[in-house]
């Protein structure tokens, strides 16, 4: 499905050394790949991004690329920044700033979290609280994910929020499918255009 609704979309990518360089290069390439199914302009779908591992890192805004091809170039000039993996403190970093250059409340939140789920530290408490604000998480697991902590910090159900990318090429169009047809599912009814529009499947 192609999503074309009003929606913010902020990615929030493992940088840390437990997913290493070449698992960190396949997590770009599974959001790129995933920019492909949104239509990324600056009235319907904006889309951001930030880096943790010791701490968060914002490596661009909502507002920052008004364009499919500008986000994914953005996307691959992203470095590997490495360190440990504190995906609690980069949760609290969302709670505190929000998602920067987002619009206001009634555009639908979605954060995309792609890591391997073993953090250092608690995230049960600062997921909650960022689930708690109306922000639907979807978390997408690479290399050999801790499944146990990627199924608590995803919204409910994590049938539907829970993901692997995969350690070899990434995950299959089906995935960029189903992930994207649930992004197009939690933007708000009664939009008058359709929201999703069908999609070519993605090589």
């Amino acid at each position: 499905m192609w999503c074309s609704a009003s929606v913010d979309i902020l990615f929030l990518l493992d940088g840390s050394y437990s997913i290493g360089r070449g698992s960190f290069e396949r997590s770009k390439h599974f959001a790129g790949k995933l920019c492909d199914a949104l239509d990324i302009h600056p009235g319907r779908v904006r889309v951001g991004m930030v880096q943790f591992s010791s701490a968060p890192h914002l490596e661009f805004s909502l507002d920052s690329y008004l364009t499919k091809q500008e986000v994914k170039e953005r996307i691959k000039r992203t470095a590997f920044r490495g360190g440990s993996t504190e995906t609690g403190r980069a949760l609290k970093y969302i709670l505190r700033k929000g998602f920067p250059g987002g619009r206001n409340l009634t555009v639908p939140k979605i954060l995309i979290i792609i890591s391997d789920g073993k953090s250092q530290g608690s995230t049960t408490v600062p997921a909650m609280q960022v689930k708690e604000r109306g922000t639907t998480v979807f978390a997408v697991g690479i290399k050999f994910p801790r499944w146990e902590e990627l199924h608590a910090v995803a919204s409910e159900p994590t049938e539907q929020h829970v993901l692997f990318a995969g350690d070899a090429s990434d995950a299959a169009n089906g995935l960029y499918s189903a992930l994207s047809s649930s992004v197009c599912s939690v933007t708000t009814p009664g939009n008058r255009s359709p929201a999703c529009l069908p999609l070519t499947p993605l090589l």
